[in-house]
């Protein structure tokens, strides 16, 4: 998996977009809408907070190696 901090913050984006969407169509009066959305609301939460998680190694890579080679 491609692990380069631009790529994971433009998938983050892409994931943010689809979950406003999602949190959109939660708002229904359609209750197995509804039920549909949270779920795929719930899905899409976690996909964000392992990408998050991922964007934060990342970072602290970068940071590491350019503390090591400064110092």
């Amino acid at each position: 998996m491609n692990d380069r901090i631009g790529t994971l913050i433009a998938r983050l984006a892409r994931i943010n977009i689809e979950l406003w969407h999602e949190e959109d169509k939660a708002r229904s009066d359609d209750d197995r809408r509804v039920a549909a959305a949270k779920r795929r609301v719930d899905k899409l939460n976690q996909q964000r907070n392992d990408l998050i998680e991922r964007i934060d190694a990342a970072v602290l890579r970068v940071v590491t190696a350019r503390e090591r080679s400064s110092g």
